[in-house]
């Protein structure tokens, strides 16, 4: 397997953390660049595009915030071969952009979609039933939408359990799909407990190669230390879990 992994340093969030301390990750700094925080400018699009030019898409990567979850789109422009994105996020990213010149938090699933050829189908789960609803409807064919109310249904691990097309996967996760004992976050947050999320993890892993994996959902430090503190004692401990859960199989290949 080569795989490397990967921490992106965007705003100091992960120096406060430790769960990296038990695997080998190569850090990025990204700290000295303007144009990120959740609007993306084509000039520092460039610029993190080459410094992530040596690092291979298999790995586990930790993108700071969801306010820079739109690096996923880099990610996946690593990847040469036909594959599927499996999207946890209590929101959809496939918001219409507000600067169609700037990539965002909130688009780059459907930028990723309208521009990537390689991508083929994408699998959301995890918002609420409403995310979807303004999803635009010539994108609805190469969607699945799994909301956390139909998470609910045993009709809907059955119908993820058949799925089947022989594609490599690439995982991207944001922690505010899950609720607020397991994660603190920057944006409104959804119901996953961690446990619900590695069963997902687990399902798909067994039934899809996994090529690459990204991890973003910080919290940026409040001006509060004891809450500041507390939520990075959360996210960490989440962090560490989802590690060790990943790496326990050698997931990625």
């Amino acid at each position: 397997m080569n795989a490397k992994n990967v921490i992106m340093n965007f705003s100091h969030v992960y120096e406060k953390e430790d769960f990296y301390h038990h695997a080998y990750f190569q850090w990025i700094d990204c700290t000295d660049l303007s144009g990120t925080s959740c609007y993306c400018t084509p000039q520092a699009a460039n610029e993190i595009r080459r410094r992530i030019l040596n690092c291979p898409v298999q790995g586990i990567h930790f993108l700071d915030s969801g306010d820079y979850h739109y690096v996923s789109k880099f990610w996946l422009e690593k990847i040469k071969q036909p594959f599927n994105l499996l999207l946890f996020d209590y929101h959809s990213d496939m918001q219409p952009p507000k600067f169609p010149e700037l990539l965002s938090c909130g688009c780059w699933v459907k930028d990723a979609i309208d521009q990537n050829p390689m991508l083929q189908r994408v699998c959301i789960v995890g918002p609420d039933e409403q995310a979807f609803s303004g999803i635009e409807t010539n994108y609805r064919c190469r969607l699945l939408c799994v909301s956390l109310q139909a998470l609910q249904e045993t009709e809907t691990w059955e119908k993820m359990r058949n799925l089947k097309d022989g594609l490599p996967l690439y995982i991207s996760i944001d922690k505010d799909v899950l609720n607020t004992y397991f994660a603190r976050t920057d944006w409104s947050q959804g119901g996953l407990s961690l446990t619900v999320l590695e069963k997902l993890l687990a399902l798909f892993e067994t039934r899809c190669r996994v090529i690459g994996i990204d991890i973003c959902g910080e919290c940026k430090m409040d001006v509060q230390y004891l809450l500041t503190r507390q939520n990075e004692e959360i996210n960490n401990t989440t962090n560490l879990a989802l590690l060790r859960f990943l790496l326990r199989n050698e997931t990625i290949s």
